[in-house]
């Protein structure tokens, strides 16, 4: 018997808050435990998200074969600094054949498109390594071990990957927490900017690095244009036709909105897209990716966002000439 024996034939009426977080801290204790006897590195340390932010944890009581009491749980990527749990009962929406036969991850699929748990829980935020099934009072040890190993195999291997699938759950994940990619992504809320970063992203977990580096050369140039528009101070009297990286950092300096240093950081990012060949492998090249991706990073943390933070500040106003400003 276990603790959270119970927890597998709660109502919804019965949830037990304390129960809940003890069923969480317990599985982040198993997965963090297993991480410090895995002794890795702290590049493949980065492959283990739950080590990098918090998460949010999701028990759904769903039906199964033979009446066996199951929970399916997952977890979300969240904001928020701490990690926390929920729980949903949908014993009797899923208390049918077709629900009962699909496996894990196409349960949670039959969930959000026919029950009301998409209100509560945003698809591309749910992290597919985490999607697994507890049956019949499997401790909290239990899912926290898969979704681990999961991760393992994938930082063990991972320039051996396997396609990653179409579906819309969390797939820059594994490199987010980092880079910060989804809050990134989330802020600038631009479609083709967003399908521009994941396939980037894409590129680099496939092990095309030279694709990759130039996917990111224009992500981080599309961040230097979309930090002048916030300033509208994108014409092309500004940054001239047919911009360059050259005419975006001239522009910045110009309006006294970069330094020396930032200028030169940039600009060394720059130089390694253009460094990574299309026939080398190995870490060398996964170490220039991830300078570029450190690289957008600071253009967003020191660029993009105080140019967000002015547009909301001066709605429909212009950054005044250098000569001009208070």
């Amino acid at each position: 018997m276990s603790e959270f024996d119970s927890i597998y034939k709660w109502s919804a009426q019965d949830v037990d808050e304390q129960l809940l977080n003890s069923f969480l801290k317990n599985a982040k204790n198993y997965y963090l435990n297993q991480l410090n006897n895995a002794h890795l590195d702290e590049n493949d340390s980065t492959f283990f998200i739950w080590s990098q932010q918090s998460l949010c944890i999701y028990l759904i009581r769903v039906s199964h074969d033979y009446n066996l009491d199951t929970l399916l749980v997952f977890a979300t990527t969240t904001s928020d600094s701490k990690d926390s749990i929920k729980y949903y009962n949908f014993l009797s929406e899923t208390n049918n054949t077709q629900f009962i036969k699909l496996y894990w991850d196409d349960q949670l699929r039959f969930l959000l498109t026919n029950t009301n748990l998409k209100d509560y829980v945003k698809p591309n935020e749910i992290i597919e390594n985490t999607i697994e099934g507890l049956v019949n009072f499997a401790t909290p040890a239990k899912w926290a071990n898969t979704f681990f190993t999961k991760e393992y195999h994938h930082a063990e291997h991972h320039f051996e990957q396997a396609p990653i699938d179409q579906y819309d759950f969390n797939n820059v994940g594994l490199h987010s927490p980092k880079f910060k990619i989804q809050q990134i992504i989330n802020s600038v809320n631009d479609q083709q900017f967003s399908s521009e970063f994941k396939e980037c992203m894409d590129a680099y977990e496939h092990e095309y690095y030279y694709p990759a580096a130039a996917g990111l050369g224009g992500i981080m140039e599309s961040l230097l244009r979309k930090t002048l528009e916030n300033y509208k101070r994108a014409s092309s009297r500004i940054i001239s036709s047919d911009p360059t990286v050259s005419n975006y950092l001239g522009a910045l300096k110009q309006f006294n909105l970069i330094d020396y240093r930032q200028t030169e950081r940039i600009k060394a990012a720059f130089m390694l897209r253009n460094a990574i060949s299309h026939y080398n492998q190995g870490f060398t090249e996964v170490d220039d990716i991830q300078s570029m991706l450190h690289g957008i990073e600071n253009i967003y943390s020191t660029l993009y966002l105080p140019s967000q933070e002015w547009k909301e500040n001066h709605p429909g106003q212009r950054l005044p000439e250098p000569n001009h400003q208070n």
